[in-house]
């Protein structure tokens, strides 16, 4: 087992043994949601966002076993770690955009829980804008996808790739875009993920 899977189980097995799971909502978010959908890829930490704000909270209960006793000697950048003194913080950046966030290395790897309360006018709309992986969507076209004997939603491919060839992640797209090819794709959804800019592109690869 990658140690990628053996940590998203540990928060599986402590998520669905809890009380907690009546009232938290998760969705599973970047390169593990693409692994799990079939692509090839080398995650590099495990991503999640949770649909309301006290879901992080939640969160910081849930994985307290795996805190830090004592405050993150690193300020509030990537080696930030949630403690029992700071379980989560919360960050708005010059551009307006916030969110409020927890971080955990669960056996070696990363786990990293985020809510994200203002998204500074990131276009997100299936009219044409593209849906944004972060986004208000991606709750109502989660997909499952399973992970031992865990069943989890994730965002889909779809999604996914508009969020990728908005940020030129082409290693991503690549991985992406050949797993829509040898998988196959929802093409209702496709068409409302993809902004009008990059549909031609994504239909120009699958020929």
């Amino acid at each position: 087992m990658n140690s990628w899977e053996t940590a998203l189980s540990k928060v599986c097995e402590l998520y669905f043994s809890s009380e907690v799971n009546s009232n938290l909502e998760w969705i599973l978010v970047g390169s593990v949601g693409s692994v799990l959908q079939g692509c090839e890829m080398t995650p590099g930490d495990v991503d999640i966002y949770t649909k309301n704000k006290e879901g992080i909270a939640q969160f910081a209960e849930l994985l307290k076993e795996y805190s830090l006793l004592d405050k993150c000697e690193f300020p509030h950048g990537e080696n930030w770690l949630s403690s029992l003194e700071e379980p989560t913080y919360t960050q708005t950046f010059s551009s307006g955009f916030s969110w409020t966030k927890g971080s955990w290395i669960i056996d070696g790897f990363k786990v990293e829980v985020v809510h994200i309360s203002n998204s500074a006018g990131i276009p997100d709309s299936m009219d044409g804008d593209g849906i944004w992986e972060g986004g208000r969507f991606i709750w109502k076209y989660f997909k499952n996808v399973t992970i031992g004997r865990y069943t989890i939603p994730t965002v889909p491919l779809e999604i996914q790739l508009e969020s990728n060839l908005r940020r030129q992640r082409s290693d991503r797209t690549q991985a992406i875009i050949t797993a829509l090819q040898k998988y196959g794709y929802d093409q209702e959804l496709i068409e409302k993920a993809l902004s009008k800019e990059h549909l031609p592109y994504f239909y120009s690869q699958m020929n």
